[in-house]
This record gives C-alpha cells, sequence and structure tokens, in this order.
C-alpha cells in the first residue's frame, strides 16, 4: 500500500531535520565522537563523505535539470540555498583547518554563476 503523500512529507521533513542536525553536530564535533574503532575512522569517514557527495550530486543533477528545463525559479531558489550552505559552511571551515586549496575550490565552484535565468 502506497503512503499518503502528508505522510511521506512528514517522514521526508522529520529525515531531512535530522540530517541537517546531525550534520551540524558532525561538523563541529567530528565523527570521532562516536564509538568507532580509531583504526578504521578515516577509511568511514572517508566512505561517508564519498556517499554523501554522490547522494547531494544526484540531487542537484536531477532537480536542477528538471528546474532548469521547467524554468521553475522556485525549485532554483530552494537548490541554491542547499548550495549557498554547502559551500559557505565548507569553505568556512576549510579556511578554519588550515585547508587552503579547497577554499579556491568553493570559489571556484560559485564563480560560473551568470548560467540561467536570473533568480532574484
Amino acid at each position: 500500500m502506497m503512503m499518503n503523500s502528508k505522510l511521506l512529507m512528514t517522514w521526508f521533513s522529520v529525515v531531512s531535520v535530522i540530517l541537517v542536525l546531525a550534520g551540524a553536530f558532525f561538523a563541529v564535533f567530528g565523527l570521532g565522537v562516536l564509538p568507532v574503532n580509531k583504526d578504521v575512522l578515516l577509511q568511514w569517514e572517508s566512505a561517508i563523505y564519498g556517499a554523501i557527495m554522490i547522494g547531494w550530486g544526484a540531487t542537484l543533477l536531477y532537480a536542477g535539470r528538471l528546474a532548469f528545463r521547467r524554468n521553475d525559479i522556485e525549485l532554483m531558489k530552494i537548490l541554491l540555498v542547499g548550495l549557498a550552505a554547502w559551500l559557505i559552511l565548507e569553505a568556512l571551515f576549510s579556511l578554519y583547518l588550515g585547508v587552503f586549496f579547497n577554499v579556491g575550490v568553493d570559489i571556484g565552484v560559485t564563480c560560473p554563476r551568470d548560467f540561467g535565468p536570473r533568480i532574484t
């Protein structure tokens, strides 16, 4: 039996809020606070980071293509908020931790901002 849309939206919202809160917690305190063997922690963090990048990239690819195909300004703004949160926070943490090349990558990703319609 298929979930009704209100229940599905509630589930999606709860999972999303948990993800944002967990992300904020781990961005500040790191994954080392979890009961994970320190010998595999870096590999595990890398695997999680890779999985998040795959999921986020797939979301941007499919939702972004849909937004541009439909010229859906509201969806473009939503995607822009997600991109801005990601790039700004990642650049700030990279700057704080001295990973300066990544700050450059984040700035470089934001440069082609003249593509598509103006979303003000």
